[in-house]
């Protein structure tokens, strides 16, 4: 029986982080790619730049709050700040500042496609109405992204690799003690980030999209590809490496996590979307709810392969 370290906090965490990073990064690339500014509205820019803020600032309060000196002790939180020899404090500071870039990134895209957002808030701000009077009339946005982008994907790979680096270190959990998991956290981060960014909002948006970008299903493919394949090597690995990690990956492959690995992950998560998009790219033709459906099955398994390393977390005995 597993003893769990860690709850649905972290393991929700991990995957808002991931996610959070993985769509400023399929915003990004639009962005620095040029795919942007291919059709006068680009919803997965507009997506990606909108949920990357949110979604990991939502993430970091539950890492804090779960893992940090927590409610019962706020006043030591600014300490998690200084440990620099902890992993923690590492990932705490990419967050911060990565955290910015998200929410300016999402309020340049925005006034971006708003340009009368901010004259609004210059006739009816109150509170800040001379810091928005420096603000020209009109701002040179693609160049202002480009350097948020370009700054911004460093600290969203840092951010999805961290995820996975803040387990791999447990050393004292075999199963999380793996060069694979950073890898394969990085992979589901993007491919999440797709999923709701693409595939849920953008299509949402323009029913038509994937009839805009022709290769993009090769892109899903591809993503989900090498996240079967890094799954495959984490399970390997620990069948391989023997004891606690051994019962970890059986819990998952044959055990009591089975069903949420086989039906969630593999078959909604993984098969599907790959079969959707592989039809998809073959017949030249998009369906709208099968691609809403492929682009949920591939946000809910990434939550699940998170859920699925911390709950079959088994301590090494002593």
């Amino acid at each position: 029986m597993a003893e769990h370290h860690w709850g649905w906090l972290i393991a929700i965490y991990l995957f808002l982080g991931g996610m959070g990073a993985g769509s400023f990064l399929i915003a990004s690339v639009f962005e620095l790619s040029g795919l942007r500014y291919k059709y006068d509205f680009c919803p997965t820019s507009l997506a990606g730049a909108g949920v990357s803020g949110p979604l990991i600032l939502i993430g970091t309060v539950l890492l804090i709050f779960d893992l940090g000196a927590g409610m019962r002790e706020p006043w030591r939180i600014p300490l998690m700040f200084l440990n620099f020899s902890s992993v923690m404090t590492w990932g705490i500071w990419i967050l911060s500042l990565f955290l910015p870039l998200c929410f300016i990134y999402a309020a340049l895209e925005l006034m971006h496609v708003e340009p009368g957002i901010l004259a609004w808030l210059r006739d009816r701000q109150k509170i800040l109405p001379k810091l928005l009077r420096l603000v020209p009339e009109t701002l040179p946005y693609r160049r202002l992204k480009l350097f948020v982008c370009s700054a911004g994907c460093l600290f969203a790979v840092g951010t999805a690799v961290y995820t996975g680096v803040l387990l791999a270190v447990v050393e004292a959990v075999p199963f999380w003690n793996s060069p694979v998991l950073p890898v394969l956290f990085l992979v589901s981060a993007i491919s999440t980030g797709m999923g709701l960014s693409f595939d849920l909002a953008a299509t949402m948006a323009v029913p038509d999209l994937h009839d805009r970008y022709g290769k993009m299903p090769i892109v899903h493919m591809s993503l989900i590809g090498l996240e079967v394949a890094l799954l495959a090597l984490l399970m390997i690995l620990a069948l391989v490496k023997g004891g606690e990690a051994m019962e970890s990956a059986r819990m998952i492959l044959t055990g009591s996590q089975s069903v949420v690995f086989w039906v969630l992950v593999i078959g909604l998560g993984m098969v599907y979307p790959f079969a959707f998009h592989a039809y998809a790219y073959t017949r030249h033709k998009h369906s709208f709810v099968p691609s809403l459906l492929a682009g949920a099955g591939v946000v809910v398994a990434g939550l699940f392969v998170r859920y699925l390393v911390v709950a079959s977390a088994i301590p090494l005995t002593l």
